[in-house]
């Protein structure tokens, strides 16, 4: 049996997050396989233009893994959570707790996370975005929602219409609803 997670935290050699991924679209109902591709040809085009690869550019500026940099959006994404703390980032990016904290005593050393001990349990530390991390997350953002403007741009009005349309009943979705709120504050700075 493969272990899934290999595929979101990297921890494994590329043919085991082969076979894991492999396991994963065998598994998945047909619709959802033909979803799955659809939404890759349009993420894929997105980030053909230019801007998108502007947070890859930010992670490699600041020296950050796949993992680091993971963490370091998902913070972003939770940062009205008062209570964030490696278990909820091992949960979110999928990662183990032994690479989640090594992930953000990084990100603590580069300046982009700062981490406190929680004042009602001793033995939790809290995590947050730093200042100069939520440059680098809104950075990257802004690189993600230029390529998905420019993408939009290029429908039509009647396609732009029936995408809003299914996508607007979409993030409306708990896990999804803060993305996006992300995504339009970080396009209406």
């Amino acid at each position: 049996m493969t272990n899934t997670g290999a595929i979101e935290t990297g921890e494994t050699n590329p043919a085991d997050a082969a076979a894991a991924g492999q396991e994963l679209i065998d598994n998945a109902s047909p619709e959802a396989v033909k979803v799955a591709l659809q939404l890759g040809t349009l993420f894929r085009r997105m980030l053909s233009y230019g801007a998108a690869t502007t947070a890859l550019l930010e992670a490699d500026a600041h020296g950050l893994s796949f993992l680091e940099f993971k963490t370091l959006m998902g913070l972003g994404v939770f940062e009205s959570q008062a209570n964030f703390c490696l278990a909820d980032i091992s949960g979110s990016t999928g990662a183990s707790m032994p690479a989640v904290s090594r992930a953000v005593d990084s990100l603590v050393r580069k300046g982009l996370v700062s981490r406190v001990e929680d004042p009602d349990d001793r033995r939790r530390r809290l995590v947050s975005l730093t200042d100069k991390g939520h440059e680098v997350t809104n950075a990257a953002l802004m690189g993600r929602a230029v390529g998905a403007v420019k993408l939009a741009t290029s429908f039509t009005g009647e396609e732009l219409q029936e995408i809003d349309s299914l996508l607007s009943r979409l993030i409306e979705r708990e896990d999804l609803a803060s993305i996006h709120q992300q995504l339009e504050g970080a396009v209406h700075q």
